[in-house]
């Protein structure tokens, strides 16, 4: 089991749009082979930062998905749209559940 973070800055005034738009996207992310649970959260204080949370089998499950992102061209379309600087992925592992 794996848990990713990915930490967005979006275009201030673009971030109702992109929301919207990643809202439908993340249908397809929850169906993918591998994905237990995805949160897609907004940071209070600055509304255009915002991250995803996500449980995923393994890095791999998560390596293939993203992999299949960047092949559809979705990924980087959306990026240029909406992107203010660069992504920040991050892997952790499971330490305790309560």
């Amino acid at each position: 089991m794996v848990f990713v973070n990915l930490q967005l800055r979006i275009k201030k005034g673009l971030e109702s749009e992109f929301i919207e738009e990643l809202n439908v996207l993340l249908k397809e992310t929850r169906a993918y082979e591998g994905c237990h649970a995805v949160y897609f959260i907004q940071n209070q204080d600055d509304p255009s930062n915002l991250e995803f949370c996500s449980k995923w089998d393994s890095r791999q499950h998560y390596e293939n998905y993203l992999q299949w992102r960047i092949d559809s061209g979705i990924l980087e379309d959306v990026s240029n749209r909406y992107g203010d600087g660069d992504p920040v992925w991050r892997y952790f592992d499971l330490v305790s559940e309560f």
